[in-house]
């Protein structure tokens, strides 16, 4: 399995606030999905993509790089609303998928769509592995570049990745 497929696959799996996952080769770009399961008014959408730039900023201050790009906008689907988050993957840290899995569960609490199948909820040495896997595939992500445009998603009780 190729290295971008299993990077998708893995965020998916270990991080059950994700919804989908996208990436785009030609800008290294990676596209972290969030449902919201009600509307957010334009102004509170503004604090809070404010509140994310400062804090993925601040952690990668902490981690000694300098400013990463980061880009937040939102879809509104009837009721539901997808929050796409869109990063260089060559500055993530895997540490930054905590901290926004983090500030979304703060900000959204029950209204946040989250995957019942959970790293807790999964047999120890199957989330273990795939912690593990997205260390490596960061690591790997960060020193060759990833060529193929996909986007990972949940398909009922599984995680599926698509070359588009």
């Amino acid at each position: 399995m190729n290295t971008g497929v299993q990077l998708l696959a893995s965020m998916l799996v270990c991080y059950p606030e994700l919804y989908a996952v996208a990436y785009e080769p030609q800008d290294t770009e990676i596209t972290l999905d969030f449902v919201v399961k009600k509307k957010i008014a334009h102004e509170e959408m503004e604090e809070f993509a404010n509140l994310v730039d400062k804090s993925v900023q601040t952690y990668h201050d902490l981690h000694g790089s300098g400013p990463v790009w980061l880009a937040l906008d939102a879809d509104v689907n009837g009721s539901r609303m997808t929050v796409h988050v869109r990063r260089q993957l060559a500055t993530m840290l895997r540490g930054e998928l905590d901290l926004l899995a983090e500030l979304f569960c703060d900000k959204f609490g029950d209204d946040l769509q989250i995957d019942v199948h959970t790293l807790d909820s999964l047999e120890p040495d199957f989330s273990t592995m795939q912690s593990n896997v997205l260390d490596q595939m960061f690591d790997m992500a960060q020193s060759s570049r990833i060529r193929e445009k996909m986007i990972g998603m949940r398909d009922k009780d599984k995680v599926v990745v698509y070359n588009r």
